[in-house]
């Protein structure tokens, strides 16, 4: 059926005789966009705090792969008339798979040797990886991007090549079946209607409690691949050799320029947990801006000029294994808990591993087998040299030699799951013990004890809004604050959710409001401002927060500023300091408070209720 329905379009429609190659020009351009992509990525899960927007580069990914693809599929229908799907889904297999299976062997066997207790849990994620599927499994298990404080899954980065992969089997036939009913461009139209769509999709499934949904969704993700695709239509190979001058080449030198800026600045301004990035567009929009690059970058303009430089064409032709490889290696190796050496010297060597693999994988792995040396690798297998092998060792001795290097020990224990997290160490609350004693709110605290002082009794009942901390700490708020203490906690919660639930509370309720979030993403002044305007005149506490994550101090700051704007009635409780003062007070992660921390935790928050 597949090869009948790729004979039907017609080579006429998409303008070339069979004659022409089906080759795609080679670019060097692009290779350096892949490289910029794949360096957003990496910055952003070294939690750097000028990358916040990083996580954009797979987005880049996506736009380019529906681009090169699209022109594949063009290229050969014009050139012998049909698409060969089996030779298509054949040449992505090879491309892709290798290093992919390589990756999560290698990932189960580091496991093993170094944190055996948690192999059994690497099941579910392994077979949906290699499914191509990790994305929907990611989203069945409720598994939240960017916000795991234990130690998230290695493999949670393949959620991504489980969206390109379910694209890859569908898109072809989409392709041809179009382009037998109508002309390229408006095949090309309707690819742009089909992105316009996802986006669409992802606005109104998008849930401000959760992003999980719209952000592994193939149905919303697929805006990015698809205005690359619709690019591809109306900007053909036999477009890349045509030499542009005067006006047409400022022009499109000028606007590749402003692109690939704002695509950096996105890379350091945004968030995923900005709303407004679901609802107004914000993926679809990185897409286009990638298409206007992707144009510039593929001539030899400016645009094309600064991408394709040596050491972003390397970076770029090994960014898929600095991808697959990366994340593993990060996640067992995390400054602070599995190693204890400065962020800097860590994230360094993390970065050599990842290089160094990735360039393992490239030249023993993924070239050979993508130029049809089955019979080589399975030569250099026998000689103990096979890719698939080598990564695996290097990944696990990289990891464990570093460990032993700096602690003198294996990597030991693992940390709690998830779910132990929230039993044996409650999620980040946040207190703030100067605020008690003093005659007005006070937005720094002078140094904490981590005993608060004994306040008067709490008036009326309390309703406390939370994350999975506030859930964690249940029991000690309401030991602490009454029995008639409503908490109301949610995994994975955002701030801006809050002025709702505030606003519902002080509707039926005169009592005092708590509010314990941040640790999942940043907060705005304006949520903020809409917390406190929802309570009216009831006393709000807003809980500071302290976590290993880059928005930690900026959202600090901002319910710190929030406090000095409404000093009548906002408290703030600044759970960092007593943190800092002892760190005991929260387990392993550096995030969860311990049995005790919750305690001291659930004091501070009394006393800021009951303090002047």
């Amino acid at each position: 059926m597949v090869e009948q329905l790729v004979k039907r379009a017609d080579p006429q429609r998409v303008g070339a005789t069979r004659a022409r190659s089906a080759a795609v020009p080679y670019a060097p351009g692009l290779d350096g966009l892949r490289a910029i992509a794949v360096l957003g990525v990496l910055a952003y899960h070294l939690e750097l705090p000028w990358a916040g927007g990083g996580f954009l580069g797979v987005e880049v990914f996506f736009t380019l792969s529906g681009f090169l693809v699209t022109q594949l599929l063009v290229g050969e229908l014009r050139a012998r008339g049909r698409v060969d799907a089996k030779a298509f889904f054949l040449a992505r297999a090879r491309r892709l798979v290798p290093a992919l299976v390589a990756c999560v062997v290698a990932t189960v066997v580091g496991y093993r040797l170094l944190l055996p207790g948690d192999v059994a849990g690497l099941r579910a994620d392994a077979l949906a990886s290699l499914g191509y599927v990790q994305n929907w499994h990611l989203v069945i298990a409720d598994v939240p991007y960017g916000e795991a404080f234990a130690r998230p899954s290695p493999m949670l980065h393949i959620w991504s090549l489980g969206v390109e992969g379910q694209l890859y089997l569908i898109w072809p036939l989409l392709f041809v079946g179009v382009l037998a009913m109508v002309a390229r461009r408006r095949a090309a139209a309707f690819a742009l209607l089909l992105a316009l769509s996802s986006a669409v999709v992802m606005a109104l499934l998008f849930d401000p409690d959760s992003n999980i949904r719209v952000y592994y969704g193939t149905d919303a993700r697929a805006s990015g691949f698809l205005v690359g695709a619709a690019l591809a239509l109306v900007y053909g190979p036999e477009a890349w050799s045509r030499r542009l001058s005067g006006p047409r080449r400022t022009i499109v030198d000028v606007a590749g320029l402003a692109a690939l800026v704002a695509l950096l600045v996105a890379f350091t301004a945004a968030s995923e947990f900005d709303s407004d990035l679901y609802t107004h567009g914000g993926f679809l929009r990185t897409g286009l801006l990638t298409a206007v690059v992707v144009v510039a970058a593929a001539r030899s303009g400016i645009v094309g000029a600064v991408l394709g430089r040596g050491p972003l064409i390397w970076l770029g032709r090994r960014s898929y294994g600095i991808y697959l490889y990366h994340w593993p290696i990060f996640v067992l190796t995390r400054p602070g808990i599995d190693i204890p050496a400065p962020a800097w010297v860590v994230d360094t060597g993390r970065i050599v591993a990842t290089l160094l693999v990735a360039e393992l994988s490239y030249r023993l792995l993924e070239t050979p087998i993508r130029r049809g040396a089955i019979r080589t690798m399975f030569a250099r297998a026998r000689a103990g040299t096979a890719a698939a092998l080598t990564c695996g060792i290097l990944c696990t001795a990289l990891t464990a030699c570093g460990v032993v290097a700096v602690t003198g020990t294996p990597v030991g224990a693992p940390a709690p799951s998830s779910v132990d997290a929230q039993d044996s160490e409650p999620p980040v609350d946040a207190t703030d013990p100067a605020l008690a004693p003093t005659p007005g709110p006070e937005t720094t605290a002078p140094t904490p004890t981590t005993t608060p002082p004994a306040g008067g009794p709490v008036a009326g009942p309390v309703f406390v809004v939370g994350d999975s901390i506030t859930l964690g700490s249940a029991g000690a708020l309401q030991e602490t604050l009454g029995p008639q203490t409503i908490v109301d906690g949610k995994v994975g919660r955002q701030f801006s959710t809050a002025p709702d639930l505030v606003a519902s509370w002080a509707a039926r309720s005169a009592g005092p409001v708590v509010v314990d979030l941040g640790a999942n993403g940043t907060i705005t002044a304006r949520d903020v401002d809409a917390v406190i305007a929802a309570a009216g005149d009831r006393r709000v506490v807003l809980v500071g927060i302290s976590v290993p994550r880059r928005w930690s101090d900026a959202n600090n700051v901002t319910l710190r500023d929030a406090v000095a704007r409404h000093t009548a009635q906002a408290r703030f409780v600044d759970w960092g300091a007593y943190v800092a003062e002892d760190p005991g007070l929260v387990g392993p992660d550096s995030v969860h408070p311990t049995v005790r921390g919750r305690t001291v935790l659930a004091t501070a928050i009394r006393d800021a209720l009951t303090g002047p």
